[in-house]
Protein backbone atom coordinates (compact mmCIF):
# COMPACT_ATOMS: atom_id res chain seq x y z
CA UNK A 1 0.00 0.00 0.00
CA UNK A 2 1.69 3.10 -0.88
CA UNK A 3 1.65 6.26 1.63
CA UNK A 4 0.25 8.83 -0.81
CA UNK A 5 0.09 12.38 -0.87
CA UNK A 6 -3.92 12.11 0.36
CA UNK A 7 -5.98 11.06 3.48
CA UNK A 8 -8.44 10.24 1.13
CA UNK A 9 -6.53 7.88 -1.18
CA UNK A 10 -4.93 6.08 1.89
CA UNK A 11 -7.82 5.66 3.36
CA UNK A 12 -9.42 4.27 0.58
CA UNK A 13 -6.19 2.04 0.01
CA UNK A 14 -6.26 0.67 3.44
CA UNK A 15 -9.67 0.08 3.64
CA UNK A 16 -9.73 -1.81 0.36
CA UNK A 17 -7.14 -4.35 2.23
CA UNK A 18 -9.43 -4.39 5.38
CA UNK A 19 -12.08 -5.70 3.25
CA UNK A 20 -9.93 -7.84 1.42
CA UNK A 21 -8.33 -9.59 4.94
CA UNK A 22 -12.74 -9.46 5.73
CA UNK A 23 -13.76 -11.73 2.77
CA UNK A 24 -10.37 -14.48 3.01
CA UNK A 25 -12.05 -15.20 6.50
CA UNK A 26 -9.32 -13.09 8.95
CA UNK A 27 -10.02 -12.88 12.47
CA UNK A 28 -10.41 -9.60 14.12
CA UNK A 29 -6.92 -10.51 16.20
CA UNK A 30 -5.43 -11.45 13.37
CA UNK A 31 -5.87 -8.06 11.47
CA UNK A 32 -5.34 -5.86 14.59
CA UNK A 33 -1.79 -8.09 14.87
CA UNK A 34 -1.15 -6.82 11.18
CA UNK A 35 -2.28 -3.25 11.48
CA UNK A 36 -0.05 -3.15 14.70
CA UNK A 37 3.40 -4.57 12.56
CA UNK A 38 2.39 -2.14 9.51
CA UNK A 39 2.33 0.90 11.88
CA UNK A 40 5.06 -0.19 13.62
CA UNK A 41 6.67 -0.36 9.94
CA UNK A 42 5.28 3.04 9.06
CA UNK A 43 5.97 4.73 12.16
CA UNK A 44 10.13 4.24 11.66
CA UNK A 45 10.82 4.36 8.17
CA UNK A 46 8.20 6.60 6.39
CA UNK A 47 7.55 9.93 6.08
CA UNK A 48 4.20 11.29 6.46
CA UNK A 49 2.64 12.86 3.74
CA UNK A 50 -0.27 15.23 4.38
CA UNK A 51 -0.95 16.33 8.69
CA UNK A 52 -3.35 13.48 8.56
CA UNK A 53 -0.67 10.85 8.40
CA UNK A 54 2.04 12.99 10.45
CA UNK A 55 -0.50 13.28 13.54
CA UNK A 56 -1.29 9.62 13.05
CA UNK A 57 2.67 9.11 12.82
CA UNK A 58 3.39 11.61 16.09
CA UNK A 59 0.83 9.89 18.45
CA UNK A 60 1.93 6.43 17.87
CA UNK A 61 5.79 7.75 18.65
CA UNK A 62 4.03 8.84 21.99
CA UNK A 63 1.96 5.62 22.59
CA UNK A 64 2.87 3.18 25.16
CA UNK A 65 2.01 -0.44 24.25
CA UNK A 66 -1.38 -0.18 25.75
CA UNK A 67 -1.91 2.76 23.75
CA UNK A 68 -0.78 1.41 20.46
CA UNK A 69 -2.87 -1.30 21.08
CA UNK A 70 -5.89 1.33 21.06
CA UNK A 71 -4.73 3.48 18.62
CA UNK A 72 -4.75 0.39 15.74
CA UNK A 73 -7.88 -0.48 17.20
CA UNK A 74 -10.16 2.43 16.71
CA UNK A 75 -8.43 2.83 13.35
CA UNK A 76 -9.49 -0.35 12.49
CA UNK A 77 -12.99 0.29 13.31
CA UNK A 78 -12.81 3.69 11.80
CA UNK A 79 -12.25 1.69 8.51
CA UNK A 80 -14.28 -0.81 9.07
CA UNK A 81 -17.31 1.94 9.16
CA UNK A 82 -15.82 3.64 5.33
CA UNK A 83 -16.90 2.85 1.93
CA UNK A 84 -14.04 1.11 0.16
CA UNK A 85 -13.73 1.97 -2.90
CA UNK A 86 -17.68 3.58 -3.00
CA UNK A 87 -18.93 -0.32 -1.35
CA UNK A 88 -19.72 -0.74 2.34
CA UNK A 89 -18.34 -3.22 4.30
Amino acid sequence: MPFTDSFEQFKEDLGAKLNMAHRVGASRGTILNAAHDFSEWLAAGVDPKNPEQRLLKEMWEVADSNERNALVSVLVKFMDREPAGGKPH
